[in-house]
């Protein structure tokens, strides 16, 4: 395909990544980006920012990088420029040029282990390969990166991918990662591999959840507090595009607060972040709901290096966080109360609010039934009066 079609193809688009263009480069910009950076570009990137400079998208968060910011990311001597980026710049991919020919060119990115794996020498095919499937999707980037490894390197070994197989196993019993995305991930190391291990066959023939995780449960992986944090990595990509709501955020950190591996500082963060703002105990004002919000993504923040693709970073990672929790100061006195405590709270309200009720009800039989026996033709709109009064009464001790 020409980088003409792929201009086409852009101008088209209307699919799901939310794109957006920007306005074309000028000759002027070019030149300079050129004399800062003191390479020439291919001409067919060159046709591409004439057209547009650049684009980013919603979906994903992945933005071909425009010039100026090319220029400015670029380190003096370096014959390699950053040409597109994923989620302010965790990841990128990089244009290597030939200075003797700038049209022999290497279109990379570099995995895990620091290793540069070449994509393409086409920009017109890297822009329909992120069109098809953007950065995560089956027929997106990264999994055109591990295509492009398993032929150099050979057929993915389920032995050597076990941390992400936890992680598909602890975030399917979540409901953070779907039986479908496991099963398309497998489907695609069959239809991209020569030899597939018949693990991810047996991956791809299941036909629930419970068959799903029969097979992840196959591989014998211990529970570790790292897929864990990688689950509240994924959980921060889905809440920056959109994909869950805070309140389901919370609800997942809800069913993590009980692990005492966490740290001091996220064990006391996700208490604060399910108990003090109980949605289900209390109407929250608009206010209150906008900083909850914020609080929530501040602190799934700490997450954000984790992804799918880069579980042979995941130890180095954790660790760095490990560190970090642990320098941050948590006040000694913070009531972190431990996960019994935590549903005995819950108890305890239900049962007063039960009692409460059990109390007006009461007063409102009583008093009927003294109407009855007195002044019968007053009965119904006294018991009306009183019943109105005493579940406005009610509902507001809910709330509180």
């Amino acid at each position: 395909m020409s980088i003409t079609e792929s201009i086409e193809l852009l101008k088209a688009y209307n699919g799901p990544l939310g794109l957006t263009l920007h306005t074309g480069a000028s000759e002027e910009l070019i030149k300079k980006v050129e004399s800062t950076c003191d390479v020439i570009l291919p001409d067919d990137f060159k046709t591409f920012y004439r057209f547009t400079d650049g684009f980013e998208t919603i979906e994903d968060i992945f933005n071909m990088i425009p010039l100026d910011e090319i220029g400015e990311n670029h380190k003096k001597g370096d014959n390699e420029l950053w040409i597109a980026e994923y989620m302010i710049y965790s990841d990128m991919w990089e244009l290597e040029v030939n200075p003797k020919d700038p049209n022999d060119y290497a279109i990379f990115n570099v995995d895990g282990e620091k290793e540069k794996i070449i994509l393409t020498k086409s920009l017109a095919e890297f822009i329909v390969r992120f069109l098809k499937g953007g950065v995560f999707e089956t027929a997106g980037l990264y999994a055109w990166r591990d295509e492009v490894k398993a032929k150099l390197y050979g057929n993915t070994d389920p032995e050597k991918t076990k941390p992400l197989l936890a992680v598909f196993r602890e975030g399917l019993k979540l409901g953070v990662i779907s039986k479908e995305e496991i099963v398309q991930r497998a489907d695609w190391i069959i239809s991209t591999e020569d030899e597939p291990d018949y693990f991810f066959i047996e991956i791809s023939l299941s036909h629930d959840v419970n068959e799903l995780l029969t097979v992840l449960n196959s591989i014998d992986v211990p529970e570790d507090i790292l897929h864990l944090r990688v689950i509240l990595g994924v959980v921060h990509t889905q809440l920056l595009i959109n994909k869950i709501t805070t309140d389901k955020a919370r609800v997942i950190l809800d069913k993590m607060v009980y692990r005492s591996e966490f740290t001091r500082y996220e064990k006391i963060e996700m208490y604060f972040l399910t108990d003090d703002f109980d949605c289900l105990d209390r109407k929250l004002d608009d206010r209150t709901r906008q900083r909850l919000d914020q609080q929530v993504k501040h602190f799934l923040d700490n997450y954000a290096q984790f992804n799918l693709y880069n579980y042979k970073n995941w130890d180095s990672i954790n660790a760095d966080l490990i560190k970090t929790f642990e320098s941050k100061k948590v006040e000694p006195d913070i009531p972190y109360q431990t996960p019994y405590k935590k549903i005995g709270g819950k108890v305890k309200r239900l049962v007063k609010k039960a009692q409460i009720l059990l109390i007006w009800i009461a007063t409102v039989a009583a008093v009927v039934a003294i109407l009855y026996y007195t002044d019968p033709p007053a009965i119904f709109p006294v018991a009306i009066v009183i019943a109105v009064f005493f579940s406005r009464r009610y509902v507001g001790s809910v709330r509180k």
